[in-house]
């Protein structure tokens, strides 16, 4: 359509229908109808009350004198008003009919305007104002024109896949992706085995790539309407003038708050709400309310409870929200800092009075299971007693944000208060939400270029919901996203960041090794029962086992709702079950120490739960809970298992088959990023014998479970959660001979880097140390002992004696053991 036929079609109802919206606006604006109805309200609500009791006529005449007075002060403002925004309507009545008239003559217009110009100059470099209006109106109109008439030829619904592609700010789509393909846009795009073969070595699917270019566009077409000053959404987000005089002062309140609907200068103040609009609707409905209009908004950190409140702050600066809220300030309480600074409450009893005499104000007030506790340590910050006395009061709103825990602990109980409020639970998002939300994020971060590719952020999500377990979606994926971007600054790995930043960064904090698996580490992980039994001696199964646990979830093949690996060894003392546990964490987690032991021969009473899980009525948390909270990324070794309480064991069961437990507070712990290894002695007679008898594995697998289950040493759901029974057979003297000399080689390591001592053991010394210090009964940690107590006692008094000398080395042989 050519833009003469437009301008006299289109375009004319187009102007039309935008002069309309004008003359609907600018009544809103100064808001004429309020006015009028409340044109003799009291300004601010600034009256005097009878408060004395009898017959007062001097009292009575100076109040009714002073309440016509603040009546009078409200109709004049409001007069002269009502009196300007008549004039501006009208005003833009009689412009708008003289800009159709050139709007339907524009070409008499621009040649009347050709002819003019000159003479103009001829005359007088001074114009007439006439010449000057006809100038610049009959401009304006033209370019006004041509702007609707680009806007419609560039109707991006009306686009195909190509024609988008023309566009500049397609650009970001490729880069979002990892940068456009070899060959020409307009070829890839109208092959789509072409486009397919690109996407797929991108790691992107076609689903993903259409949910970028949606997301892309709708962020152009946002960015463009901002621009359109002429538009209904944008002129409607003006406040309107003068609605805040019909409600009272609020001098105090003001003080220790902030007007979140008058301006917002937090980190939300460009922020999308993103998958809450049931949350906010709920809200609304709430706060809309004639009575029982008070809400607690409950939901973890991090999980987007401000960001709902400051959602209705916005909608409320833009006119969006219902009727009933449209002149409601939402006033952000510092309600810690008053009572943090000693105020006393008769202050914070002033600001409830003003919130409620107002008559347009909605508190909220954050933690406020703080204020509201049913056996407070500090009486000073129980508020219930003063929110009492207004909460009764439908013009009394108050806003409380909590956690689900402190909900349950502090504010349910408070009866007397929580019967005027409604309760809105706050779920953590899922991924695809928490993506959408990073993209919003990255308006902010990135401006007008692409830093993040679409493959980081499904990384950032993906790794975010495996390794950062102690916050919800999408805190944890917002600060990690934080963290890879200023990584990457630092280091400017690439032009954008790819998922091999992500992996570094989470692999630096997490340590343990995340990503392409390099060619040094390739090698460990292929030779792994080699190198396991350069420290573990016999136990192949025990060994082979371990390291297909390694491998899985080196690769990312475990089980995302489970722990790493979960097994149960069992056998006797001194075959090598803890030694074992200790190359497992060294050989995933890269260091022996990143092992939690517990003996759970301490839990073996019912009371024993609470030492574990925290203890409530106490407020004490639990030993179990602190260590893995200290230790996220590490193994957990349960240390004779089989002497805790039955209910103890139960507690695994959930651990073992979910990867998490509720501790006494109501809060997760999680175990997904654990190994867990449980160890026990139970059958370790039948498994010494069996062995001997040489019995096949899978036959002293069924001896010792069915020794276990009769006995009831371990039920069997406990079992079937094990991903492993594992079996250590009791040690040869061959065996011995090899631990001994693993013993003393690590003995001889320690000596010289503490000492600088170098000590070499004579080969005879291992024989001598087996027959002597061999004990069945305690297998390889009697040998330990026997080191411990006959060579390193002697070296000790060696050293102290001064025989030995740092920087010097010496023999050790079977004849010192006995000097």
């Amino acid at each position: 359509m050519g833009y003469p036929f437009w301008h006299y079609s289109i375009g004319l109802s187009k102007y039309i229908s935008v002069w309309k919206d004008f003359l609907v606006f600018l009544p809103r604006h100064f808001a004429i109808g309020w006015h009028l109805r409340t044109l003799f309200s009291p300004w601010k609500r600034d009256v005097s009350r009878m408060v004395q009791v009898g017959i007062h006529p001097a009292i009575w005449a100076q109040n009714f004198v002073i309440n016509c007075l603040t009546r009078l002060i409200g109709a004049i403002v409001r007069s002269g008003l009502i009196t300007v925004g008549i004039f501006v309507e009208l005003a833009a009545l009689a412009f708008g009919i003289i800009f159709l008239i050139e709007w339907l003559f524009l070409p008499l217009f621009l040649a009347l305007t050709l002819i003019l110009m000159p003479q103009a100059f001829a005359k007088s470099l001074i114009w007439g104002l006439s010449d000057v209006f006809l100038l610049l109106s009959t401009v304006w109109i033209l370019s006004f024109s041509y702007r609707l008439y680009r806007e419609n030829k560039f109707d991006y619904s009306s686009m195909g896949i190509n024609d988008l592609a023309a566009q500049e700010w397609f650009g970001r789509v490729w880069m979002r992706i990892g940068g456009p393909p070899g060959q020409s846009t307009a070829e890839a795009l109208d092959k789509p085995d072409l486009l397919g073969r690109f996407l797929e070595n991108r790691s992107i699917t076609k689903d993903d790539f259409q949910s970028i270019i949606g997301h892309e566009l709708l962020y152009q077409i946002e960015k463009e309407n901002k621009k359109k000053f002429w538009l209904k959404r944008n002129l409607y987000s003006k406040m309107p003038i003068g609605k805040s005089w019909t409600y009272a002062y609020t001098v105090n309140l003001d003080k220790y708050s902030t007007d979140l609907s008058e301006s917002d200068s937090s980190e939300y103040r460009n922020e999308k709400l993103i998958g809450r609009d049931e949350n906010l609707h709920m809200l609304e409905l709430i706060l809309s309310r004639p009575k029982q209009n008070n809400v607690f908004i409950v939901g973890e950190v991090g999980i987007g409870r401000h960001a709902l409140i400051h959602e209705l702050a916005k909608r409320v600066r833009e006119n969006t929200v219902s009727d009933s809220l449209l002149n409601k300030r939402i006033l952000e309480v510092k309600l810690g800092e008053i009572l943090a600074g000693g105020q006393n409450i008769s202050i914070l009893r002033k600001m409830f009075f003003e919130a409620a005499y107002a008559g347009n104000i909605i508190l909220v007030i954050d933690d406020i299971d703080r204020h509201l506790k049913s056996s407070p340590h500090e009486a000073s910050e129980d508020i219930s007693g003063v929110l009492l006395e207004f909460l009764n009061y439908p013009t009394f709103q108050v806003v409380g944000i909590t956690t689900p825990d402190k909900y349950h602990m502090d504010v349910e109980k408070n009866e007397g208060v929580t019967k005027y409020f409604e309760k809105i639970q706050i779920a953590e998002p899922g991924k695809d939400m928490t993506m959408e939300v990073l993209l919003d994020k990255l308006r902010d971060l990135e401006k007008d270029r692409i830093i993040f590719s679409y493959q980081a952020l499904r990384e950032i999500i993906k790794l975010s919901d495996r390794y950062l377990v102690d916050a919800p979606f999408p805190e944890k994926a917002v600060d990690l996203m934080e963290e890879v971007l200023l990584y990457w600054r630092d280091r400017r790995k690439g032009e954008i960041i790819m998922p091999e930043v992500v992996d570094e960064v989470v692999s630096r904090r997490v340590h343990v090794s995340i990503g392409d698996i390099g060619k040094s580490e390739k090698e460990k992980l292929l030779n792994l029962e080699e190198i396991l039994h350069g420290r573990i001696v016999g136990q192949d199964l025990a060994v082979k086992q371990i390291a297909e646990t390694v491998r899985r979830a080196r690769i990312g093949m475990t089980s995302e709702s489970k722990p790493m690996g979960s097994f149960l060894f069992l056998g006797p003392t001194g075959v090598g079950k803890t030694e074992t546990a200790k190359a497992l964490a060294e050989a995933y987690f890269g260091d022996e120490n990143r092992m939690i032991r517990m003996d759970m021969s301490e839990y073996q009473k019912i009371d024993s739960i609470d030492r574990l899980i925290g203890d409530a009525a106490t407020g004490k948390p639990g030993i179990l809970e602190n260590k893995v909270k200290e230790n996220p990324y590490a193994l957990l070794l349960l240390d004779e298992i089989e002497k805790s309480h039955p209910d103890i064991l139960n507690l695994f069961l959930q651990i073992l088959d979910e990867g998490w437990l509720t501790d006494a507070f109501g809060k997760k712990i999680n175990f997904k990023n654990q190994i867990i290894i449980a160890t026990s002695n139970a059958g370790s007679e039948i498994i010494t014998e069996a062995v001997e008898s040489k019995i096949s594995a899978d036959e002293i697998q069924k001896k010792v479970i069915n020794f276990v289950m009769k006995e009831g040493i371990f039920r069997p759901e406990l079992l079937n959660r094990f991903e492993g029974v594992i079996f250590f057979r009791s040690l040869t003297l061959a065996d011995l001979a090899k631990v001994t000399s693993l013993i003393l080689n690590k003995y001889a390591l320690r000596l010289e880097k503490e000492k600088n001592i170098r000590i070499i053991f004579d080969p005879a010394i291992v024989e001598k140390i087996v027959s002597e210090g061999n004990n069945p009964l305690f297998g390889a940690r009697a040998i330990n002992r026997y080191v411990e107590d006959k060579i390193g006692d002697k070296v000790v008094k060696k050293i102290i004696a001064g025989d030995i000398k740092e920087a010097t080395e010496f023999t050790f042989g079977p004849a010192d053991i006995d000097s």
